[in-house]
């Protein structure tokens, strides 16, 4: 379902995670990975939306867990640094698009 707006967001997030995983490859960038596996996972269950918002969201935690081990291990900060939240504006522009896409689908619903 490459047509849908909410799978290019998904798909650019899985790059920017992996991009920024292969940039730093430290330890705490596991979380990265695994941010990068769950936009990746999301793309393919487009069928189950219900399912699709809430890994959006899982993916989003995992971002910002990512920061939150980020603050307790350094003082700096890179440039690099910042391609985590863009890829957490990507997730959250996806899980609009989801939810509006269930919304339709519910009122096409009605409408039978």
């Amino acid at each position: 379902m490459i047509q849908r707006k909410q799978t290019l967001f998904l798909l650019l997030a899985a790059i920017l995670a992996l991009v920024c995983f292969f940039v730093r490859l430290e330890w705490l960038d596991v979380l990265q990975m695994v941010s990068a596996a769950l936009s990746a996972t999301t793309i393919f269950l487009y069928k189950k939306r219900k399912l699709q918002a809430q890994l959006c969201l899982v993916g989003i935690v995992v971002i910002f867990a990512w920061y939150i081990g980020l603050a307790a291990t350094e003082a700096e900060l890179s440039p690099i640094d910042c391609v985590p939240m863009a890829n957490a504006i990507l997730l959250l522009m996806a899980r609009k698009g989801v939810t509006d896409d269930e919304k339709l689908v519910r009122s096409m619903d009605r409408i039978r």
